[in-house]
């Protein structure tokens, strides 16, 4: 028994058995993949404290999106986590809000997205797309 459960905590154990498929990575973005992602920023017109951002996904892979901040012009930050992380299907545009910001005030604003990769493979795939 000690020897099973040494051989399972070895860190050369290579073969998983519920892993199946190629293996993928979720890298930040690079500065080519976010020319193929629109982001647009403005103020919901009911508040003039809730800015609302959109995201549209024009690359081959799905994008997950796991947080926002604004820098304001005074150079505090406000900043958000999506949580569940902001999931962008291909060819689709998503929105969402962060309040506390009020119009005006913003100087810019960053998305935090990745993208998946295969391992070895450069470009954005979708990992429930695999071959």
């Amino acid at each position: 028994m000690l020897a099973l459960g040494s051989l399972l905590a070895s860190s050369s154990w290579a073969w998983n058995p519920f892993e199946s498929g190629p293996r993928f990575q979720e890298p930040a973005l690079t500065a080519a993949e976010w020319r193929s992602v629109d982001q647009k920023a403005g103020w919901a017109t009911d508040s003039d404290t809730t800015l609302l951002i959109e995201i549209s996904n024009r690359l081959p892979g799905p994008l997950a999106c796991h947080g926002a901040v604004v820098t304001l012009q005074n150079g505090s930050e406000v900043k958000k986590a999506f949580s569940p992380y902001l999931y962008v299907p291909v060819g689709a545009t998503k929105q969402t809000g962060l309040s506390g910001v009020k119009k005006g005030s913003m100087k810019s604003f960053n998305l935090s997205c990745n993208c998946w990769k295969r391992d070895g493979d450069p470009r954005c795939s979708d990992p429930k797309k695999t071959p």
